[in-house]
This record gives structure tokens, C-alpha cells and sequence, in this order.
């Protein structure tokens, strides 16, 4: 049995940020670190088991925007260690957010950034991500990727647990105003820590499954894709339009 990998140090972390960041010069696709972590934190509670490697082309794009093939392994190194952290967590039978084998995501502190912008180029508050934001959007960018393997037939009574558990990242990733009421009486630590409990039942529900029957992956034809125009003729992806949380049938 493979060793564990080490968790990063805040050097490591340091180094992952200026990859990503010199990765973004080249494709402005390439996710931040959140969102990677986002993106990282989808694949360890999801319903089959991926490498890094194997997921790349979901994260950055068919072919990724690496200098040369020291800046991939680089990346893979520091990432796929990212990733064995994540899952770590994510396994981890925990129940406060406070325990120390609990998930602490890698979450960007955007008022300081904000607060070291020039002040020409800052913007109104409102304009920067709020907290877990950009972390939810990686997130749901995963599931997006795998919509398949994520899917139950159509009648599966746990459909209504995943969409109720993905509604709460789609709700951090959500500007506040298309929030549901009782959404927004919450506080940015309230909707972050729910939808890090989600993250936890994710991995229950896929790995309760896992054991007892393989996961049914037949699309629901009623259904729009998250991804796909809505039906009521918005123009509007349906998951920001009758899809999103809190919206009417």
C-alpha cells in the first residue's frame, strides 16, 4: 500500500498559485486556486473514484496550457497531492468543521485583495467574489464535467437528495440577490458551512451506493441539463433561469 502523500506546506501552496498563475497568461480558462480546489473537493466526494490525470481535460481544457512537460509534472505533483488531502478529509468521519481531520478549503480572502487594488481599479464591493464563491463555481464546474456519472434514473428517490445537496453550492456560488429568501438571512460562514456539510453527505450517499449496487447513470429526459437552454425560452441556461435554487416550477 502507497504511502500517504504529505499535505502541502504554504510554500508548496505558494508554488501551486504562481503555476496556476503563469498557466493563466496563456489560457485565461485556468482556474485559480479556489476554484481548483473547488474542482478537487467535487471529484473526492463524487460518484466514481478519478485520478488528477485522468480528470485534466475537464480542468483545463483538452490541451492544457503548460510551458513544457516539467511545468505538467510539476502541476500533477502538487495538485495530485492537493487532491489525496481533499480526500483525506472528505473520508474523514468528523463532526464538527472545527475538527482538525475536517475539510478547510482553500478559500482566497478577496477583501484584501480588494483592499491592495489600486483604488481606480477596485470597484464596488459587490463587484468581488463573496466567500466560497469561487470554490462552489469549481465545484459545480466538476459535476458539470461528469453530469453523467452524477445522474440517477428518473424516478430514483435519491435524485431529490443530490439536486437539494448541489443546490447549496449553486447557492455560495450565486450572487446574493438571485439567493432564496432564507438564503440570504444567512450569513457568507452559514451558507459556506452547509454546503461543506454537503460535501460530506455527497460522499456518503456515492459511497453507500457504490456499495450495494452500481450507479445508474440514465439521463432524465423531462429534464434540461443544468447546463442547457431553458425551455421557457429565456435564453437563459436553465440552471440560472427555472433551474436555479428558489426558482418556480
Amino acid at each position: 500500500m502507497a504511502a500517504p502523500s504529505a499535505p502541502l506546506t504554504e510554500a508548496d501552496l505558494d508554488r501551486l498559485e504562481q503555476l496556476l498563475s503563469s498557466m493563466a497568461e496563456r489560457d485565461e480558462a485556468v482556474p485559480d486556486l479556489e476554484q481548483l480546489d473547488g474542482f478537487l473537493t467535487a471529484l473526492a466526494c463524487g460518484p466514481r473514484r478519478m485520478t488528477l490525470e485522468d480528470a485534466l481535460p475537464a480542468l483545463l481544457g483538452e490541451t492544457p496550457a503548460f510551458a513544457d512537460l516539467a511545468q505538467r509534472q510539476a502541476f500533477l505533483d502538487l495538485a495530485g497531492r492537493r487532491a489525496s488531502e481533499v480526500l483525506r478529509a472528505i473520508d474523514a468521519p468528523v463532526q464538527r468543521l472545527d475538527d482538525e481531520r475536517a475539510l478547510s478549503p482553500l478559500l482566497t480572502d478577496w477583501e484584501a485583495v480588494r483592499e491592495h487594488t489600486p483604488q481606480a481599479e477596485r470597484g464596488a464591493p459587490e463587484d468581488w467574489p463573496r466567500l466560497g464563491a469561487v470554490w462552489a463555481g469549481g465545484f459545480l464546474q466538476c459535476v458539470d464535467a461528469f453530469e453523467d456519472d452524477w445522474l440517477l434514473e428518473a424516478d430514483d428517490p435519491g435524485n431529490e437528495f443530490v439536486d437539494g445537496c448541489l443546490q447549496l453550492f449553486e447557492i455560495l456560488a450565486s450572487d446574493e440577490a438571485e439567493m432564496p429568501p432564507e438564503a440570504r438571512a444567512m450569513t457568507p460562514d452559514e451558507r459556506l458551512a452547509d454546503a461543506l456539510w454537503a460535501a460530506y453527505d455527497l460522499r456518503d450517499f456515492w459511497r453507500e451506493r457504490a456499495s450495494r449496487q452500481p450507479v445508474a447513470t440514465v439521463r432524465k429526459a423531462a429534464e434540461p441539463g443544468r447546463n442547457d437552454p431553458c425551455p421557457c425560452g429565456s435564453g437563459k441556461k436553465y440552471k440560472k433561469c427555472h433551474g436555479a435554487p428558489g426558482a418556480a416550477a
